[in-house]
């Protein structure tokens, strides 16, 4: 991953955000209708029959009032492409035209991004196992009528990544 070396500069950040258009970039994406001060789609990140994605060009944000999806353009770049933030970044530059700027990173901040990438990966190891074990035998009798006596439902538990830890607590380590 590149951006462990070099940084793209703040300059170049704020030329994307006050260059990219939220409304060109969604709508390049989904039909979009106008409805007052803002513009209304089917969302792209889930299936539906009656739109409930609004754009607002002014404020520069969108809204899935379906799956609950919100943010600015670069976000939704990073959703729906699938990147990275400096991924996201450097693909607005591009359609925008901008040259992008990288500043080097110093030896102990690249470590510090190395430490904080790993973290992540861990995390992410973690969050699946503990996802996987709610499916087992023993996560849907437990863990499951657990989540279900609080009163939670699937949609919750799944936006969340809840999981389920067994009885065998070193399972996670080996």
């Amino acid at each position: 991953m590149y951006y462990f070396y070099n940084v793209i500069s703040r300059s170049t950040i704020q030329k994307v955000n006050d260059a990219a258009d939220l409304l060109d970039v969604v709508g390049s994406y989904i039909k979009l209708k106008k409805r007052g001060a803002n513009y209304l789609g089917n969302c792209p990140f889930h299936n539906e029959k009656t739109p409930s994605f609004t754009v607002s060009p002014s404020k520069g944000i969108y809204k899935c009032f379906g799956c609950g999806k919100a943010g600015n353009v670069i976000t939704f770049v990073q959703e729906h492409e699938k990147l990275s933030y400096p991924e996201a970044i450097t693909w607005l530059a591009k359609r925008y035209h901008i040259e992008i700027e990288e500043t080097q990173v110093s030896n102990a901040e690249k470590e510090q991004r190395l430490i904080e990438e790993s973290l992540r990966i861990i995390n992410n190891f973690a969050t699946a196992y503990f996802q996987e074990n709610l499916e087992s035998i023993e996560g849907k009798v437990i863990g499951m009528s657990y989540f279900k006596e609080r009163g939670f439902r699937k949609e919750t538990i799944d936006r969340f990544q809840l999981g389920y830890c067994p009885e065998e607590k070193t399972d996670l380590g080996q």
